[in-house]
């Protein structure tokens, strides 16, 4: 199957190629810029290597696939492991099928995909590529050039295999017409039912039997933990917090002494351990570069003696740092420098490292008018933390009502009784919080929203338990019967006894009432009453004249198809044909992704960067 297919994409390959290598001679040609602290691929499947920002663009993709399916609001948390799981799959799946690509010998050119980058809004300013914008986006995201290179040309191959791949499935939509001869033919099929309540059964399980499944399946007469509690609702509104100028005055004063001393720009010469045969070697060059620190021009010493060649064109040019983009050994030297000033040597992953501040970009501080309205929230959002804790130290330890809670705080009271866990309307984490807090004792306050909290007493806390046996007999009494009456029909589905399709003829045969034959004349798949379920079985069944038997979701079918009949293909609309199409191609196309991935074995050639997984987690 797969040579199949190289052979075949060869031939299309050499024509789909032409619009990549028209775009070509527009080549920019991207700086390069690159940060030499460490290996930071997150992973890699096989040969290939896995960015960080690839992997998490990866998995935020997957993120916001859940949120789209079940609602914005849903908490990921307890899905973390599966959304690992997806994205380490999509991962691999899409490098299955870069692997075919790179084995068609296909050469993307590296100035192509440069001017494709350059033309990302991520890196352009006013329409235009800007070199700066560049650089910050690979220092921010900690890629050097080449992984950004890597992963576009990862995706751009990606794109192009399958559309290379469905050019190819497009061979097989002859086959449509066939297929919509098998969908709009029609079917006269008799048939019966029978399901558990259709059965005679004359059985009364002994109390041994009830005693053995009730103490076999415990779990399915749990009885789960509850609670009854007191909640009070605290809404920033209804506690009507006000704000004096003088505290809205003080708070703008205190905006003025802390704002932060602004970004610093960062230039470096780095003396790279590995360069040298040995220490002496090493020391040697660190020494000269500190004396030449003293003689020469910053930009000179870069030129000079550092050993970061991804620099060099940028004089050793780092970026911009808000304090938090360089490891902390940098950082903490770099807060100390003002602009034109050079650092001491640093030792960092058995380099050495000398840093200049060569620009300090200020803050813009707001006037007041300006400020002012984001300050009165801010300190409103405070005064109401403080409120509720203080309405929390009131209350604790007192024997106050819901009555008095209410008029004393002008809020609202209720009594929640015996909400089962998991049925309290509360999400996990504060469900848990109001579980744990002591009977009779005040919770910590419960976010509902950035103007909403609510304080939870638990009065009556009850243990997880198991049903007493008495109150579930009747139950397992119910079950058991259905259990026999089930064999009933498995014993009828595995019984190779002929059947014939008329009342009495089953009367006969099996232990069942109130059941109906029915017969539907000229069927197809789109017309029937019948579930989608037996409407396969039906219509994937060739014989005619032929009783069959099938068992489905406990329901026994019994049927026989009396006559084969041609449908019209006219009636499948175009929207309809269109959606066969595309289903058609879509499944052809998941055909060969799987093939190549069992092919590849990818699965087994997945690591992680363990260093990286434990930064970034």
């Amino acid at each position: 199957m797969i040579s199949f297919l190289r052979e075949r994409l060869q031939g299309i390959v050499a024509f789909s190629f032409l619009g990549i290598v028209a775009l070509t001679f527009a080549f920019l040609g991207l700086p390069t810029f690159a940060q030499s602290f460490t290996n930071n691929d997150y992973a890699k499947i096989g040969n290939y290597g896995i960015s960080q920002s690839e992997y998490f663009r990866t998995r935020s993709q997957i993120e916001q696939n859940i949120r789209d399916q079940f609602g914005q609001q849903i908490d990921l948390n307890p899905l973390s492991s599966f959304i690992e799981e997806q994205a380490k799959t999509s991962l691999i799946e899409k490098y299955s099928i870069i692997k075919f690509f790179d084995e068609l010998n296909i050469k993307i050119p590296t100035n192509y995909i440069e001017t494709e980058l350059s033309r990302n809004e991520a890196f352009q300013i006013d329409g235009a590529f800007d070199q700066e914008a560049f650089k910050n986006y690979l220092i921010n995201f900690n890629l050097s050039k080449e992984q950004l290179i890597r992963d576009y040309s990862s995706d751009l191959k990606l794109n192009l295999s399958v559309a290379l791949l469905d050019s190819l499935v497009n061979v097989f939509d002859s086959t449509l017409e066939q297929y919509l001869d098998l969908l709009t033919e029609k079917r006269t099929i008799k048939f019966v039912s029978l399901d558990t309540s259709n059965v005679l059964i004359d059985y009364q399980p002994e109390n041994q039997q009830l005693l053995e499944y009730y103490d076999s399946n415990s779990n399915e007469f749990l009885v789960p933990e509850k609670i009854s509690f007191n909640v009070i609702d605290l809404d920033k509104k209804a506690l009507e917090i006000s704000v004096s100028e003088t505290e809205l005055k003080n708070a703008y004063d205190l905006y003025l002494q802390n704002i932060p001393d602004g970004e610093k720009r960062v230039s470096h010469a780095m003396i790279i351990r590995g360069n040298y045969e040995d220490e002496e070697s090493f020391n040697e060059k660190v020494l000269l570069a500190e004396d030449a620190l003293g003689k020469q021009s910053f930009e000179d010493v870069v030129q000079n003696f550092s050993d970061d060649e991804g620099t060099l064109e940028e004089n050793g040019d780092l970026g911009f740092t808000d304090g938090e983009v360089f490891p902390e050994e940098f950082e903490s030297v770099i807060a100390a420098l003002s602009k034109g000033d050079i650092s001491e040597k640093i030792f960092y992953e058995g380099n050495v490292h000398f840093l200049k501040i060569t620009d300090v970009s200020g803050v813009e501080i707001e006037e007041f008018s300006e400020k002012s309205d984001e300050l009165l929230r801010e300190i409103k959002d405070i005064k109401f933390e403080d409120a509720i804790l203080n309405i929390q130290r009131s209350i604790t330890g007192s024997n106050i009502s819901l009555e008095q809670l209410e008029e004393q705080f002008k809020t609202t009271a209720t009594l929640f009784q015996e909400l089962p866990r998991g049925e309290s309307g509360y999400d996990s984490e504060n469900e848990n919080l109001i579980f744990d807090t002591n009977i009779n004792s005040w919770s910590d306050p419960v976010n509902i929203s950035n103007d909403s909290f609510q304080l939870v007493q638990p009065v009556v806390k009850t243990d997880e338990s198991i049903e007493d046996f008495e109150l579930v007999k009747e139950e397992i009494i119910a079950i058991l019967v259905q259990r026999a009456k089930l064999k009933i029909l498995e014993d009828a589905y595995a019984s190779s006894n002929l059947i014939t399709l008329d009342t009495e003829s089953l009367l006969q045969q099996f232990p069942i009432e109130n059941f109906k034959i029915e017969e539907f004349k000229d069927i197809n798949r789109t017309t029937s009453l019948l579930s989608n379920d037996i409407v396969n079985i039906v219509f994937n069944q060739a014989e005619t004249g032929v009783i069959k038997k099938e068992l489905v979701n406990n329901t026994l079918f019994i049927y026989s198809i009396l006559e084969r009949n041609s449908g019209e293909n006219d009636s499948v609309g175009e929207e309809d044909r269109a959606s066969i199409i595309s289903q058609s191609r879509s499944s052809q196309l998941q055909y060969i992704f799987n093939a190549l991935r069992a092919e590849y074995g990818l699965d087994n050639k997945y690591s992680e960067n363990e260093l990286i997984v434990n930064q970034t987690s």
